[in-house]
């Protein structure tokens, strides 16, 4: 029988116990609360863009001529390349001169807006840090000489290419001369139709300046809205990727 009056030594193993799995309860708390915190900040992500109105559009296009005097392109871009890529844009972007009655023009300046190309092994992409991406639509603009429509997207700020070359800006341009590929100068919510703009062209062109001058031109062969459910599941790719990367970041 134990000594009532016997001095109790202290249990160091059930002392230890118990702080364990308080430290372990409040690790997991803490875990459940981060990834609690990254998941909601990742609704709220799509949540914007749901109401952001997002339209991403595939195009391919036909490079048609190059100039690169200096070489800097290393021989990798020739005429008859394949263009291959996407641009962004919201369709709920106000026009930014509403007193043009013929013509729309709508900015972005936030990512993931703008356009990124890919041929030859170098990737022409939109700066998502300085994000500088225009549309301009014009329907029923009157020259001197004609009517015509006009559809046309210009990004002015870019990343550089993998070899170093600055990239000044890149842009799609279709003209229509017969005035009738287009209704209105609002942002359109479907890809541009080819075939409304058989009476003009359709042209991508690239350019970089300086030391690194060069000039590529090409012609559009496609152009397809991308359907919402593959374009959210783009996004949910990079939104899991964030999770996944701020719980390796709690565990560490």
């Amino acid at each position: 029988m134990d000594d009532p009056n016997a001095e109790k030594k202290p249990c160091f193993l059930g002392t230890f116990s118990v702080k364990y799995i308080q430290w372990l309860l409040e690790v997991k708390v803490m875990k459940i609360f981060a990834v609690y915190i990254v998941v909601a900040g990742v609704m709220v992500f799509f949540s914007a863009f749901a109401q952001a109105a997002l339209i991403p559009i595939a195009i391919t296009a036909e490079v048609t001529g190059v100039g690169d005097r200096l070489g800097v392109l290393e021989g990798n871009i020739n005429a008859g390349d394949i263009i291959t890529g996407m641009y962004i844009y919201d369709s709920s972007t106000p026009d930014s001169d509403p007193f043009e009655e013929y013509r729309g023009v709508y900015e972005h300046h936030a990512p993931p807006y703008g356009i990124t190309l890919t041929v030859g092994g170098f990737v022409f992409m939109t700066d998502p840090d300085n994000v500088n991406f225009i549309i301009e639509i014009g329907n029923d603009l009157l020259t001197i000489a004609w009517i015509y429509d006009a559809y046309r997207l210009e990004s002015e700020n870019n990343l550089p290419l993998s070899n170093g070359l600055s990239v000044d800006y890149f842009s799609l341009e279709l003209f229509d001369l017969s005035a009738s590929a287009l209704s209105s100068d609002a942002l359109p919510t479907t890809a541009p139709v080819l075939d409304h703009w058989y009476t003009g062209y359709a042209d991508i062109r690239i350019s970089g300046s300086g030391r690194g001058s060069f000039g590529i031109d090409g012609h559009l062969t496609s152009a397809v809205l991308i359907p919402e459910p593959a374009t959210l599941a783009l996004l949910g790719l990079g939104g899991l990727a964030l999770v996944r990367r701020h719980k390796r970041s709690i565990e560490l």
